[in-house]
């Protein structure tokens, strides 16, 4: 047995190229400096004898009654589905729906016949995300902490610096409304002196969730006295950090010889539409030597209820992670953040 399916993307017809797989994601087009776009792929049967073959796959694996493994690959750009070895995907009717980030994708299920010994070839129509940033810089009124951060010379984001990037067609939407929604929330957090994007030196990285930011010491001292506070806007997390927060360390290996030794400090916010802070401190926590951050916002409070907890859960599963577009809405209704949103959602 050799059963294998493949998955052609195609956008207008025209086949769209998977570069990169990983454990990660996929990455299309080249793109650079983001990490690759989430990928979920749900396979299963509806045939009662295809279901039999594959309940004695499992018995022949040692899986579970609900576990069923396979092997994603590329060739030539397209997504091949095998089982983890050449007898673990028999032949047999079968349904899948595939979700990458950024993409819409059919929400449909699509049907194929796995022949024995054959390779069965489907093509996937999807398209981009419609929606756009317009954005609302040139307003005479923009705040003076927001234009420092965005004119910072030494911040580029993919090679361009960050208003340049910004006014590009190139880089997703998503990116940029989550680059611009962090700085309103970071603009609207008061703090004894300043507010915390006082305290932002330089924006390091974008991505559709999160963004790293070099930061000074006087942040970690703030938002420490915030949690600290009764009361307080924030609270400090015990809990072990998500793998993907640990990515800020590795981030930070090609700026800091010592980086292994930086220590890691989650922060939240409390209620929903929360801003979270996990803190990269120098040895010593010394002020003198930059901080770093990596700063995302969760649309649930995993800390704050047992609703919180699934939203935040909901986000970790989802290809497309936290959707700032939608998420621009939600925070126009916050008046402490509303005035520090310089753009709007063009559907287009």
């Amino acid at each position: 047995m050799n059963e294998r399916l493949l998955i052609r993307l195609t956008q207008d017809g025209v086949p769209l190229k998977l570069d990169a797989l990983s454990s990660e994601g996929v990455t299309l087009r080249s793109e650079r400096d983001a990490w690759p776009r989430g990928l979920t792929l749900e396979f299963d049967t509806d045939s009662p004898i295809t279901r039999l073959r594959m309940d004695q796959v499992r018995q022949m694996q040692g899986w579970g009654s609900k576990e069923y493994k396979l092997s994603l690959s590329l060739e030539d750009g397209a997504l091949a589905v095998t089982g983890v070895e050449p007898r673990a995907l028999p032949a047999g009717h079968y349904w899948f729906r595939l979700r990458i980030g950024d993409l819409v994708t059919p929400a449909d299920r699509t049907t194929v016949e796995l022949r024995e010994d054959q390779v069965t070839r489907r093509d996937l129509e999807v398209r981009s995300d419609p929606r756009q940033v317009e954005l609302l810089l040139d307003a005479p009124r923009i705040d003076p902490q927001i234009r420092r951060v965005l004119a910072e010379t030494s911040s580029e984001l993919d090679g361009l610096a960050l208003l340049e990037w910004l006014r590009a067609p190139q880089p997703r939407a998503s990116r940029k409304a989550c680059l611009l929604n962090l700085l309103a929330k970071l603009r609207a957090v008061p703090t004894a002196g300043e507010t915390l994007l006082a305290h932002v030196r330089q924006v390091t990285f974008a991505d559709v969730d999160r963004c790293y930011a070099a930061i000074d010491g006087e942040f970690f001292t703030q938002v420490k006295a915030l949690a600290r506070a009764p009361g307080g806007s924030f609270s400090s997390e015990r809990l072990v950090l998500a793998p993907v927060h640990r990515k800020l360390r590795r981030h930070i290996e090609s700026i800091e010889t010592d980086a292994a030794h930086f220590r890691l400090h989650s922060f939240r916010q409390e209620g929903g539409n929360s801003l979270q802070a996990v803190i990269a401190a120098p040895p010593d926590g010394d002020p003198s030597r930059r901080f770093y951050a990596d700063l995302d916002i969760d649309l649930g409070n995993p800390l704050h209820d047992l609703k919180g907890f699934f939203v935040h859960l909901g986000e970790l599963l989802s290809p497309g992670k936290t959707d700032h577009l939608k998420l621009r809405e939600k925070l126009a209704e916050d008046q402490t953040v509303r005035e520090f949103l310089y753009y709007r959602v063009i559907d287009e």
